[in-house]
């Protein structure tokens, strides 16, 4: 079975993106991805696929995953959707390793994250020595906003790199083909939203701008980028919100207009559910950090 190319939703500003899952099972099928990946098992255990190597893996391990190489965690006791028994926790982040080495190129203190990031084509298990301490710090890491979560994210690579006794999963790494699908439609799809958010969208305008029924689209974007639809917008529309309200120029009523949404009932059930903060919260503590 060929491995999935899997599209990582990253919003335009984020250079960073990091998933909090907490699910019945971990995604299917064998997947891979342009961006490098982190992931910190909070709760769950299985086997872990990576190329053509299959390992255990449990609560508490952290794992890097290169550029393009395809993994994949199957769990133990697969657990049916909304059977209430989640046994797929994690944090994950992703980022784009080109981009990162590229900031790093002509910094001499950063060989060995760079090193650390070509050795990730053949799957990283971190050692249980280091895995207490750079669980704390990928933990925090939801938490941090913009430019923090980027030197959070270059400590905890820093911290793996001086890992002596990392465990390397895959023997052959990332196979030679080269991405074979660069998915056109669903970036479109994700340019228009970004570009359009802030407008009134419908499920049935964005399948016609890919030549899709709305429910073939629904299933096409669900597998691609594991987010339903609706999902996606959202987050574009919070993302925005977020950023006005941290420009302190723009009360709650505005930000939600600005956003897209005509109904400010929804707009705080929308951001509650995105950042876990009511947006007077997301402001207080935007300000008790400026502080």
């Amino acid at each position: 079975m060929q491995p999935l190319h899997f599209k990582v939703p990253r919003l335009k500003e984020e250079t960073i993106r990091v998933e909090c899952w907490d699910l019945d099972n971990f995604f299917e099928p064998i997947h891979y991805h342009e961006e490098f990946q982190i992931s910190l098992i909070l709760e769950g255990e299985g086997s872990l696929f990576v190329a053509e190597s299959v390992i255990p893996f449990e609560k508490g391990e952290i794992y890097l995953f290169g550029k393009n190489l395809p993994h994949v965690f199957r769990n133990k006791n697969f657990a049916f959707e909304g059977s209430g028994h989640c046994k797929a926790k994690a944090v994950s982040v992703f980022f784009n390793q080109d981009v990162l080495k590229n900031a790093l190129m002509d910094i001499p203190e950063a060989y060995a994250i760079q090193r650390l990031i070509d050795f990730s084509v053949y799957g990283v298990k971190v050692s249980d020595c280091k895995q207490a301490d750079i669980s704390r710090k990928l933990a925090l890491l939801p938490d941090k906003n913009s430019f923090e979560r980027f030197l959070g994210l270059l400590d905890i690579l820093e911290c793996i790199s001086k890992d002596n006794n990392l465990n390397f999963i895959s023997s052959l790494g990332v196979p030679l083909h080269s991405v074979q699908e660069n998915l056109p439609k669903i970036n479109l799809v994700f340019d228009y939203v970004r570009k359009n958010f802030s407008e009134k969208i419908s499920l049935k305008q964005v399948a016609a701008l890919v030549n899709m029924s709305p429910t073939a689209f629904c299933r096409y974007f669900k597998y691609k980028s594991q987010k339903t639809f609706s999902r996606f917008l959202i987050e574009v529309r919070i993302a925005n919100a977020c950023r006005l309200l941290y420009q302190d120029d723009f009360n709650t009523s505005e930000c939600c207009y600005s956003s897209g949404y005509n109904n400010l009932s929804n707009f705080h059930k929308h951001f509650k559910s995105v950042t876990g903060m009511t947006p007077l919260e997301y402001r207080n503590s935007i300000l008790k950090q400026t502080n």
